[in-house]
């Protein structure tokens, strides 16, 4: 079988910050190996990629040191809304946390939310880890404001329901799930111990089916 590069939307490249876990050059070399060509990095990095200027750095490192494309998601935070006018002219899509996960980078409260909805004024996607209920807020979301709305890693039975609901709907909501969450349930999580530790948490096997 023979396949064009593959685009990877959802990848974590750690730098800046986190170098001695990867960085640009060793991650794009992974994706290339496996026979991906282009990148998409979430920015929950440290610092985070929530201003224009420590956007702008981390992409030109990224176009420097990568062996393949790659593009930096920005983030969304309540305190740098004056931020998204920028970031929104230069990164591909936003990234929003809605639920706990591994770093600081969360928007919380429903007024934080809607701050950063409207201040996201582009035609691209916004991409929301959200687990559970937060996944109802997402399609809420969808529906006010008439934007893209892509759920990240979506890991149980009910959330991929909720979301083919809002696709029958007509509504604009995509969604992807992880391999983990496919092969690996929460009996896996406790074999694993610390490697099988992850956001969103492995789930029963009812969810794999």
């Amino acid at each position: 079988m023979i396949l064009p590069g593959l685009v990877d939307v959802h990848v974590h490249l750690r730098s800046p910050g986190g170098e001695h876990k990867e960085d640009f050059r060793t991650g794009s070399a992974s994706a290339l190996a496996g026979g991906f060509t282009t990148l998409l990095a979430m920015p929950n990095t440290q610092p985070p990629l929530v201003s224009d200027d420590i956007w702008r750095v981390a992409q030109t490192q990224a176009n420097s040191q990568s062996l393949c494309d790659v593009f930096l998601y920005a983030g969304a935070s309540a305190e740098h809304l004056d931020q998204l006018s920028l970031l929104c002219m230069h990164a591909p899509a936003l990234k929003i946390y809605l639920d706990q996960t591994y770093g600081p980078l969360r928007v919380r409260g429903l007024g934080a939310l809607a701050g950063v909805m409207a201040g996201w004024n582009a035609d691209k996607p916004i991409c929301l880890h959200a687990e559970e209920e937060s996944v109802a807020v997402g399609i809420a979301l969808a529906s006010l404001y008439g934007k893209h709305i892509h759920f990240c890693h979506v890991s149980r039975k009910a959330e991929i329901e909720l979301i083919a609901r809002a696709k029958e709907r007509g509504l604009p909501v995509t969604c992807e799930v992880a391999p983990h969450h496919l092969f690996l349930n929460e009996a896996d999580a406790l074999r694993l111990g610390p490697y099988g530790d992850m956001r969103p948490t492995l789930a029963a096997p009812s969810d794999q089916a």
